[in-house]
């Protein structure tokens, strides 16, 4: 790793923590005799530390100090007598620049002329200074040491300082990107969390220059980028600007990121695929910038992992409920496209509600187990072409609060949100429902979304037990049922685009079945 960084907590106050690679040191000059300045000036005249020359500050007193130490924060060295206004003018300076002002970055030499005022061992004791040095010893060949080996510290801590900060920030980006489930929602927060870790306006970075590649099977994949929703495209690698051609196939040769004069090419690979991040910065990015995002690109690629996971995890609790829905399917004889229907419904009410992207995702693919209880239910009963009797229906009932027994407890995030569809979904937003006989908000709002979305369904399908209702005595019906059945905010949904749930419905057709 690159010697400039190095963890550390927070930064050092007082001082900015940019890049001064072409700026001057600043060295104050705190000193009641104007000769001690112009010696001194003309000791280090022509000196450079690091190909960097010195801008003198010149103080008169420790009060002229304070009032150029508050205008001036990057100073370097301070070359500091004690006495001055007072006999401890220099000593007093130095606790407010440590203590009140709390610079801990600029070094402080003590010169005097007096060294019987400021005895060298007590204040080397009591005082945060970094040397001590009688003005009759200062040569201009000890000046011009003691100077190299200041700005040499200086600008260790600096160094220090600055990488702390960028490797702070590689952590926060970092959290920025972990909390990410979905592949698309984390090519967003990445390009974020990228231009926070280089403090580049993310506008330069979310473009038309920005691409992302993701490689898979041999094909190549490019996500254009508008306001943080992708929106994905396939190209080849020939149809890319020449530019962009050869950072991906250098990225690829050489499994790493690629730096330009003005581009960057982040190159992230795992056991499934290959995301790359290109974009043109809008400055061009230091040694450190760069360092700092191959420390971020270790991050993004575990990131990656723990996505690739999470996708595995929804996969197999997608199978899951599969298979529960064709036990429900089979056991009430049922021919698939109502539970397959119900699921279409809820997912475009959730998104016109709206729900947020997840919550869309988890009541389309939780909804096929509202039925679930059923098979609980007796044949006897579930199977009855006539109408139940007062005992039978209660038995039927109990569908809902037996699947919700059936799912509850589970770690699983689609049997979580399956259990409270199976028990939620019979309640009435009036409260007049069962089991529990909710009200209103009290019913979950997945619950909510699914009972419309049955009972749309089950009305105009044909049952055992009756034939399919025409459109309109469906609508008058919802329309009857705002209020009391549904939630009023559903019903005027689905009335606003009943043409897309006609549509839904069209599109899968039933073939005979029974259902209560």
């Amino acid at each position: 790793m690159n010697d400039e960084l190095i963890f550390a907590e927070e930064p050092i106050k007082g001082h900015a923590t940019q890049s001064r690679l072409f700026e001057k040191f600043k060295v104050m000059i705190v000193d009641d005799e104007p000769e001690v300045h112009a010696v001194t000036e003309l000791s280090l005249s022509g000196f450079k530390f690091k190909g960097r020359e010195i801008d003198f500050i010149n103080a008169y007193s420790a009060n002229d100090a304070k009032s150029l130490l508050s205008e001036h924060t990057d100073i370097a060295v301070i070359l500091l007598d004690v006495v001055m206004e007072t006999e401890h003018a220099g000593l007093d300076l130095v606790s407010y620049i440590r203590k009140d002002m709390q610079y801990s970055a600029v070094r402080i030499i003590l010169r005097t002329g007096q060294p019987g005022q400021a005895p060298e061992r007590e204040v080397i004791e009591n005082f945060d200074i970094n040397d001590y040095k009688c003005k009759t010893e200062l040569t201009s060949q000890k000046l011009f040491t003691l100077m190299h080996a200041s700005l040499r510290s200086y600008t260790d801590i600096m160094s220090l300082e600055q990488s702390k900060i960028g490797l702070r920030k590689v952590i926060d980006a970092s959290r920025g990107i972990f909390d990410k489930h979905a592949f698309d929602s984390f090519i967003s927060g990445t390009i974020t969390q990228v231009a926070y870790l280089l403090d580049l306006d993310e506008a330069f970075i979310v473009s038309d220059e920005t691409h992302i590649f993701r490689i898979e099977d041999s094909k190549l994949d490019k996500f254009y980028f508008v306001d943080q929703l992708g929106q994905i495209s396939n190209v080849c690698l020939d149809e890319l600007s020449s530019d962009v051609q050869q950072s991906v196939s250098q990225a690829i040769k050489t499994k790493g990121n690629i730096f330009t004069d003005n581009s960057v090419l982040i190159y992230c690979e795992n056991r499934y695929y290959i995301t790359m991040f290109y974009f043109k910065p809008s400055r061009r990015l230091s040694s450190v910038d760069e360092e700092l995002l191959n420390i971020f690109t270790e991050n993004i690629i575990v990131a990656l992992e723990n996505i690739r996971l999470e996708e595995i995890i929804k996969e197999n609790q997608k199978e899951i409920i599969y298979r529960l829905g064709e036990v429900v399917e089979n056991r009430s004889k049922e021919t698939g496209n109502h539970v397959k229907r119900v699921a279409l419904y809820s997912e475009l009410l959730a998104k016109l509600y709206p729900l947020d992207s997840e919550q869309i995702e988890i009541i389309k693919l939780a909804s096929p187990l509202h039925d679930i209880g059923k098979i609980a239910i007796p044949d006897s009963i579930l199977h009855k072409s006539d109408k139940l009797d007062i005992m039978e229906w209660d038995v039927m009932k109990s569908h809902a609060e037996r699947g919700g027994d059936m799912l509850e407890g589970s770690d699983l995030i689609l049997l979580q949100a399956g259990a409270i569809i199976a028990s939620h979904h019979h309640e009435k937003w009036d409260g007049t429902g069962y089991p529990e006989g909710l009200a209103g908000e009290n019913i979950h709002i997945f619950g909510r979304i699914t009972a419309l979305a049955d009972v749309f369904d089950a009305l105009g399908s044909n049952r055992c037990y009756k034939d399919a209702w025409p459109d309109e005595k469906i609508l008058t019906f919802i329309k009857s049922e705002r209020g009391k059945h549904f939630e009023p905010k559903l019903v005027d949904i689905m009335l606003d685009n009943i043409e897309h749930f006609f549509k839904i419905r069209d599109s899968l057709p039933d073939t005979p079945g029974c259902e209560h």
